[in-house]
């Protein structure tokens, strides 16, 4: 604290030119002519209202100028918050609208993070506060009705116990999963007079259509300016600031030209890791939300969490593993329309229509997440999805682990490291071995059968050890992502989450160096395996 205080030493120089900061209070690198988010106090929910009616017109008629709207129970309901927003917080009050208000009200419980009790007292206290006549709410319950409408709401797809199948399209109407034989149904009871059936699914996944999302991001003329930011307003002086700047961007639009011709087309990111929201309560339980991230926008707005979208939200006691294909689903075929025949949607910055259009650009996991997004093997003997079939690996006989090595191949040609047998045991002239192609993955998963789900009973398959002289299994199976057409021509599909590969090594490091029990790297099975591999002699055991 003291630092963000006093700063780092009196007298000190500020170095602005070379990307630090003018205050201590601000840290970080900031670019001057990046868009920094700022609070609008004049806020124009009257403008706002009439956006969100226009976007909610889906004629697919663009030459269409009438301005006659057919009636729609999202054009009703906007219908009723124009109406609300004509009337006055309390009698003579001409500063806020009550929607005005309370719209005010609910950003404020967002940024303090108020807790819905907190609310409700702020609300009694305004009622008894505020003039008779005032029209505010009397709970957070009632508030939320009132702007219900302004919100996207999700869909909520019953899915499979075992994460075999969705109960979805064609299957919508099955009782059972036609390869575990689970009922879809945890509970069936009916009413006392018998006339209501209630049923109770045993696992719902949580859809937010992604259409409507990349939609609402037009509604508000400053934001739909922004998505432009990538192709206007960004510096194309050859250094990497933005994705924009990067050889797979640049490699897309070249090959997808229709695509990259409006700079309004959303390019997404697409991240996901499950966490347990019961950790406290010490019950085992796995969530897995599914987050789109636009990066048309900003360096200063893409990673804000404002700016993250959730698509998916998959519950569920054990998380989906392998089977994760199975909830991508109603999202990978909804980005399929969107690339191939896109969505009428409005622009209030322009006030046109236009359809848009969106893709993925790559996913972003942790490295069993990579194995669940991809199909790639990530554990045993060709856990490399990038070094493929050439992974090199052998199993240590006193740590009981799999050990990867061959790092030399990928050092320069020419590098002393190559060389030195003294340190590592051999010399290496091999090259480093080449990711495998998108061409080259939908080979390779040609004849797979792939069938997805669990044993009923939580039974694990045994593990079967490789044969000498089998190939080795570098592909589980093809990725629901390559129905996506252009996924096989992305020149890279994956990244990984920096944030738990840092962490994770970090703690090793650190528990290394302080010879922590039980949590150091150095122990003595390291040290009979190195002496075992005949390198680092001066790393081997002594008995005393």
């Amino acid at each position: 604290e003291h630092l963000i205080c006093d700063g780092f030493q009196k007298g000190y120089t500020t170095w602005n030119l070379h990307g630090e900061p003018f205050s201590s209070v601000r840290h970080g690198n900031f670019d001057g002519d990046e868009v920094i988010e700022e609070s609008n106090e004049d806020d124009d929910i009257s403008g706002l209202l009439r956006d969100l009616a226009a976007g909610l017109d889906d004629r697919g008629d663009f030459d269409d100028d009438s301005s006659v709207l057919e009636p729609s129970a999202e054009l009703l309901a906007i219908q009723k918050l124009v109406a609300e927003n004509s009337k006055e917080l309390y009698p003579n009050c001409k500063k806020y609208t009550q929607l005005r208000f309370l719209v005010r009200l609910l950003h404020l419980k967002l940024l303090g993070g108020w807790t819905d009790r907190s609310f409700n007292l702020l609300l009694d206290l305004l009622n008894d506060a505020l003039p008779e006549g005032s029209t505010l709410p009397r709970n957070f319950h009632e508030a939320k009705k009132l702007v219900k409408s302004i919100g996207i709401g999700y869909q909520s797809i019953h899915a499979c116990e075992n994460d075999c199948m969705l109960y979805w399209k064609n299957d919508a109407k099955l009782d059972s999963c036609p390869k575990c034989k689970v009922s879809q149904w945890k509970s069936i009871r009916k009413s006392l007079d018998g006339k209501h059936t209630y049923k109770v699914p045993r696992k719902v996944l949580r859809y937010f259509p992604i259409k409507k999302c990349l939609q609402r991001l037009f509604l508000s003329s400053n934001t739909a300016s922004l998505t432009r930011w990538h192709d206007e307003d960004r510096k194309k002086d050859g250094l990497l600031r933005h994705p924009a700047d990067s050889p797979l961007w640049k490699d897309f639009d070249e090959k997808h030209k229709e695509f990259a011709k409006d700079s309004r087309n959303i390019r997404l990111a697409f991240a996901t890791d499950g966490f347990n929201p019961f950790r406290t309560m010490n019950v085992s339980y796995s969530v897995w939300p599914g987050i789109c991230i636009p990066y048309n926008f900003p360096p200063s707005m893409c990673m804000k969490q404002s700016n993250f979208i959730l698509s998916l939200l998959i519950p569920g006691k054990y998380g989906p593993g392998s089977d994760m294909d199975v909830y991508y689903q109603p999202l990978v075929y909804d980005l399929l329309d969107m690339f191939e025949n896109g969505v009428r949607t409005y622009d209030a910055s322009k006030g046109e229509y236009f359809q848009l259009r969106a893709i993925v650009l790559w996913t972003i996991t942790d490295f069993p997440g990579l194995g669940y997004a991809s199909g790639f093997v990530t554990a045993g003997e060709a856990a490399c999805p990038d070094c493929h079939s050439y992974t090199c690996s052998i199993q240590l006989g006193n740590g009981s682990k799999t050990c990867y090595m061959g790092h030399r191949r990928f050092l320069h040609e020419n590098h002393p490291f190559r060389f030195d047998a003294d340190k590592f045991g051999d010399t290496e002239f091999r090259p480093a071995p080449i990711p495998l192609s998108g061409e080259e993955i939908l080979d390779c998963t040609k004849g797979l059968n792939t069938i997805f789900g669990k044993d009923p009973f939580r039974k694990k398959l045994a593990s079967k050890r490789r044969k000498e002289g089998d190939a080795v299994v570098v592909i589980k199976r093809r990725s629901i992502w390559f129905i996506l057409p252009y996924w096989k021509d992305l020149m890279l599909r994956h990244n990984f989450d920096f944030m738990h590969i840092g962490k994770n090594m970090s703690e090793s490091f650190v528990n290394t160096f302080l010879g922590t029990v039980s949590k150091s790297k150095d122990n003595l099975n390291s040290r009979l395996d190195i002496q075992a591999l005949g390198i680092r002699t001066d790393l081997h055991p002594v008995e005393v």
